[in-house]
């Protein structure tokens, strides 16, 4: 990327690559739908297109502006801007600049929602990663396995497309800038995990998160898809599987260690939870240990 770019590079350009995602995609949380090329000038109207999809911007060279909700910001070389179509949005050549270049990737996948709102793009879209080398690597990759469309492309499009959410996520991190309600969940999430032998109340839990018993239930339902105590039905029996293939500890020992002393309790949330017994569960762990699986 560079600011000296030549008068080829400055032509118009709009190419767009679709990924029909294959059986493999379904395996992974993230699918990429398309992505493309864009060299426009400020004459150019703006793109407003509503998609249902999540689309990243790496800005190459020039500037473009977007606008989401009301709110503008420049996207300067080498930011990525983090758009979710589906808002109210439109994005152009910053009129006094005489280009934008960018690459662009749409893209869906589970959880995605949950991050954006995490992550506070809806009020902060523009990223300024640490490596814009780093990032345009990715994005040019992601775009050649669209272009070539082999059969591993779906594979390969998730493992960079998941490459650059982490970084985009550590450039937050690393700013401060994640939001006060996901450090509070994550303080309650630590706090649980040091301890699941204890009995915890949704009030224990809202206390130590400093938010109402209401204000915590609505945002584990809205970060983390469940309820804060499923969510620690789900920890207690994950710290159990691996106990009960690699030691030999009675059944209801290792429920206890995890939080149940009732037995039948233990048994019916991992089987609910697993799909098996916890008995059955061990035998197939320590069967697949046994031949090398």
């Amino acid at each position: 990327m560079t600011d000296d770019m030549t008068s080829h590079e400055t032509r118009p350009l709009d190419e767009v690559f679709f990924q029909t995602p294959g059986r493999l995609s379904r395996a992974f949380p993230y699918s990429l739908l398309a992505a493309g090329r864009r060299v426009c000038s400020p004459a150019e109207p703006p793109i407003a297109h509503r998609f249902n999809q999540h689309t990243l911007i790496l800005t190459l060279g020039g500037q473009g502006l977007l606008q989401v909700n009301g709110l503008s910001s420049i996207l300067r070389e080498g930011t990525i801007a983090w758009l979710d179509s589906s808002m109210l949005y439109s994005h152009r050549c910053e009129p006094r600049h005489s280009h934008w270049s960018y690459l662009w990737l749409g893209f869906v996948g589970y959880g995605l929602d949950t991050l954006f709102d995490s992550l506070g793009v809806i009020g902060n879209p523009v990223f300024d990663t640490a490596s814009p080398r780093d990032v345009g690597t990715l994005f040019e990759g992601i775009l050649r396995e669209v272009e070539t469309g082999s059969f591993l492309a779906d594979n390969r499009c998730f493992a960079l497309l998941a490459q650059l959410i982490s970084a985009l996520v550590s450039e937050r991190a690393e700013n401060g800038e994640l939001g006060g309600a996901l450090q509070r969940l994550q303080r309650v999430m630590e706090l649980v995990r040091t301890d699941l032998t204890h009995p915890w109340t949704v009030g224990e839990l809202a206390v130590a998160a400093n938010l109402s018993q209401a204000q915590l239930f609505r945002r584990f339902r809205q970060r983390m898809g469940t309820t804060p105590l499923d969510w620690l039905r789900h920890e207690r029996v994950n710290a159990a599987k691996p106990l009960l293939v690699v030691t030999d500890e009675q059944i209801g020992r290792i429920a206890a260690r995890c939080g149940y002393p009732d037995p039948f309790h233990f048994a019916r949330d991992f089987k609910k939870l697993v799909g098996v017994p916890p008995s059955e569960f061990r035998r197939q762990g320590q069967n697949a240990r046994l031949t090398g699986v």
